[in-house]
C-alpha cells in the first residue's frame, strides 16, 4: 500500500472516530435569537428559557439549558396491526406558557400625562420592570427590558433610555427611536380596576 494511500485511510480512519465521540456537532441552544425575559423557544427536543446572564462582566439575555420536553408512552396495543382503515395520526399540542395578571400600581401613582416604572414578578418569578403610561386615551404598559442586550431601560428627559449601549424608545408606545436596538419595546396588556394598575405578563 502506498504512503498516500495509508494517509488517506488513516484521516478516514480518524474523520470516522470524531462524528463517534462528537456526534453532530449540534449547537447547545436554539439558533434563535433570545430578545426578552421569558421568551421561550423549543430546540432539539428542548424548551429553552430566555433568562439574565453574566457575559464578559456584563449582564445579557441568554437562553438557559433547556428542560427535556416529556411525551407520553402510547398504551400497548391489543392488536398486533392497525386496521387498514385507519391510519394513526400523532399530534402535538402546541406549547402554550400561561399569563398571569400583576397588580403594578395604584392608578394615582400614574396621572394624567405621565410615564413611571414599577418592579413586578412576572410568570416565570423573576423582577421584572414595567413602563406605564397614562395618555388621554388611557393606559399603555410595556416590559422595560432594552431589546438589545437586556438592559433595564430607564426615564429620562429624552425618551426611555437604556443605560447600556443608549437605545432610545418612545415612552408613550415603546417605539424605536435610536439603535443599537432593532425592536421596540415589549407591550404587555394593561387594564385599571377599583383604584389598581393589572398588566399581565
Amino acid at each position: 500500500m502506498s504512503v498516500i494511500s495509508r494517509r488517506i485511510l488513516g484521516f478516514g480512519l480518524i474523520s470516522a472516530l470524531v462524528s463517534i465521540v462528537f456526534p453532530a456537532f449540534a449547537a447547545p441552544t436554539p439558533t434563535v435569537k433570545c430578545r426578552f425575559l421569558g421568551q421561550t423557544t423549543i430546540f432539539n427536543g428542548k424548551r429553552y428559557t430566555c433568562v439574565k446572564g453574566k457575559s464578559k462582566g456584563k449582564t445579557i439575555l441568554m437562553w438557559d439549558s433547556g428542560k427535556p420536553i416529556l411525551t407520553a408512552s402510547p398504551a400497548p396495543s391489543q392488536t398486533p396491526t392497525p386496521s387498514p382503515s385507519s391510519s394513526p395520526t400523532v399530534s402535538r399540542e402546541p406549547v402554550v406558557i400561561k399569563k398571569i395578571e400583576i397588580p403594578v400600581a395604584k392608578s394615582s401613582e400614574v396621572p394624567a400625562n405621565s410615564t413611571k416604572s414599577f418592579k413586578a414578578n412576572n410568570h416565570f418569578g423573576y423582577e421584572t420592570t414595567y413602563i406605564i403610561t397614562r395618555n388621554p386615551e388611557g393606559l399603555i404598559a410595556m416590559n422595560a427590558t432594552c431589546t438589545h442586550n437586556g438592559c433595564t431601560v430607564a426615564i429620562a428627559a429624552e425618551g426611555l433610555l437604556c443605560p447600556c449601549h443608549s437605545a432610545l424608545f418612545d415612552p408613550k408606545n415603546g417605539a424605536l427611536q435610536r439603535g443599537p436596538a432593532s425592536y421596540p419595546l415589549e407591550r404587555v396588556v394593561v387594564r385599571e380596576e377599583d383604584g389598581v394598575i393589572y398588566i399581565t405578563d
